[in-house]
């Protein structure tokens, strides 16, 4: 994996350096510093198996601890309702004048047989989470990707060819291509740069102003915002210059100048509408969505109170939202998602969905 992972990245710098050249952005780039950020410490095979285990292992609990509070409260519903049903029938079935017997809804057996499969069900989806983590981390290591929340260097570089085949591209469906493709690259570069500065860079204990790198950020993205617009109006100039401001984050992200990603000349005076990206949430937002009509259908059919299914349904999407989010490592997108809806009365405004 460390060979594989080596490969991917020296392929990636040396797309980026080509298209520096083709770009006439090759001078003064500190190559050697954003080779640096993606070297990996030197660890034994056991410290690398602690070190991957418990980056694995915390979401894979979180996980396991919210599908089993769903299914407890699932549980405990459905033999609320199987009890009422079996007190009714007592009462019918019992003669006038006499008290009800209520037999048992479970046997001793039919007890044990739940609890083993509730238990089976908890460890298998821990373990399914835990494979599915661990494969996710041995795709992007095969991909030469950083750690999480330093992907802005990466996804800088892989902008950088992006940008060159614009500049290239004949006229025609190459060339329109090309600039979708160019723009597609962008916004998930720029995803990169807001959310490495809301999260302060992955820095848990960061003692600065927070404030400041984020507004830092948001003028980073409205000072690319500002020119991408200028590849459909003058391609080869704005190509340029855009591939200038990318290699810039990109050395300064490498050198932990992470307030100062652009200089001064190059931000607008103002930091811009905040933009919220849905893209790369929709599988989260449609996860916990399916989660809570399955807990609002099963707990209809149970016979529960509907206010009290409809209030559980909320708050099993909401869980299962930041559960997915944590899962996912989008955290920070889905906050900015549903903080669109808390400003000015309730309702989205500013920047685009």
């Amino acid at each position: 994996m460390r060979a594989r992972y080596t490969a991917a990245v020296e392929e990636r710098i040396d797309k980026a350096r080509a298209a520096a050249v083709e770009l006439g952005q090759a001078d003064a780039v500190p190559w050697g510093d954003i080779q640096a950020v993606y070297a990996r410490p030197e660890r034994t095979p056991r410290q690398s198996y602690k070190a991957a285990a418990r980056q694995v292992a915390r979401p894979a609990f979180t996980v396991t601890l919210f599908m089993g509070f769903v299914g407890l409260v699932v549980l405990m519903l459905l033999l609320g309702n199987m009890k009422d049903q079996a007190a009714d029938a007592a009462r019918k079935a019992a003669p006038a004048g006499t008290a009800p017997v209520v037999k048992e809804v479970l046997t001793r057996r039919q007890e044990l047989v739940i609890v083993a499969g509730f238990g089976g069900g908890l460890l298998f989806v821990f373990g399914n989470s835990v494979q599915g983590h661990v494969s996710t981390r041995r795709k992007r290591l095969a991909e030469g990707y950083l750690r999480e929340g330093d992907e802005v260097v990466t996804e800088a570089l892989n902008a950088l060819p992006a940008l060159a085949a614009v500049y290239s591209a004949p006229v025609g469906r190459l060339r329109a291509e090309a600039l979708a493709n160019a723009h597609a690259k962008m916004a998930v570069f720029m995803t990169a740069v807001t959310d490495s500065t809301d999260s302060a860079v992955g820095i848990a204990q960061y003692a600065g102003d927070r404030s400041r790198l984020k507004e830092h950020g948001k003028k980073v993205r409205t000072a690319f915002t500002d020119r991408l617009g200028g590849l459909v109006e003058e391609r080869e100039d704005t190509a340029r210059q855009v591939a200038g401001m990318v290699l810039t984050v990109a050395a300064r992200h490498a050198q932990a100048a992470y307030g100062t990603l652009l200089d001064a000349g190059d931000l607008p005076a103002e930091p811009g509408p905040e933009v919220a990206d849905l893209r790369g949430i929709r599988k989260v937002l449609g996860s916990a969505a399916v989660a809570a009509l399955g807990v609002l259908a099963l707990a209809a059919y149970s016979g529960a109170d509907l206010a009290a299914s409809v209030a559980l349904s909320l708050g099993v999407f909401a869980v299962a939202a930041f559960v997915g989010a944590v899962y996912t490592g989008r955290l920070h997108e889905v906050g900015r998602a549903f903080s669109i809806f808390n400003r000015h009365g309730g309702g989205p405004s500013g920047g685009a969905v």
